[in-house]
Order: C-alpha cells, then sequence, then structure tokens
C-alpha cells in the first residue's frame, strides 16, 4: 500500500516560514512608516523606501508566488517578456519622439 500523504512529495515552503516572512514583512511595512513620518519626503527618505519596497517584493514573489520552486517555469516565461518589451519600445521610440518634438513647438501669437 502507497501512503496518500507522502512527505518527500511536499515541495515549498513550510508554515513556519510563511510566520517568519510574514514578520518580516511587517517589520519592513513598519520601516516604511517610520522613515516617511520622521524622514519626509526627501530623496533620502524616497531611497529608503524604496528599498524596503523591493526587499518586500522579492520575499512575496519567493514565497508567496512560490518563484522558489518554479523557478524553472519562470525562467522559460521572463526571457521571451523581456525580449518583447524591448521590441516593443523600439516600434515605438519613433513615435515617443514625434510627439516629444511637437510638444515643444512655440504657439502661433494670436490675431490681432
Amino acid at each position: 500500500m502507497t501512503e496518500a500523504h507522502n512527505d518527500e512529495a511536499h515541495h515549498g515552503p513550510s508554515f513556519n516560514t510563511y510566520l517568519i516572512i510574514f514578520g518580516a514583512l511587517s517589520i519592513f511595512t513598519a520601516i516604511s512608516f517610520l522613515v516617511n513620518e520622521f524622514v519626509g519626503r526627501n530623496l533620502q527618505g524616497l531611497v529608503i523606501i524604496l528599498a524596503v519596497a523591493i526587499c518586500k517584493a522579492v520575499l512575496v514573489g519567493i514565497y508567496f508566488m512560490h518563484l522558489i520552486v518554479d523557478w524553472k517555469k519562470l525562467y522559460y516565461l521572463i526571457f521571451p517578456t523581456f525580449i518583447l518589451a524591448a521590441m516593443f519600445i523600439t516600434v515605438l521610440m519613433p513615435d515617443m519622439v514625434l510627439v516629444w518634438h511637437s510638444l515643444g513647438a512655440p504657439a502661433p501669437p494670436p490675431a490681432p
């Protein structure tokens, strides 16, 4: 007889890992609020808050979105996306430059 629940077949983080990640995300959120309150909205505060947000996004992506075990699947999806994004930017670049030049043109003087 085979066992219905095989521990070797379980992939992914354990419940304790989820609790640790939850604690880390809570601390990072508190850091963001404290930096916003005490440092303010100057460049230094925004850089700190952005760094904390990147750390939080990486933790969420790796553990809650299970990228730690499904990286091979993501690998085959992310690189074609990067290639298509570069092609998209290249195709739209002439339109962006033309709009940029037309916005800088001086307005004609009003008629008397």
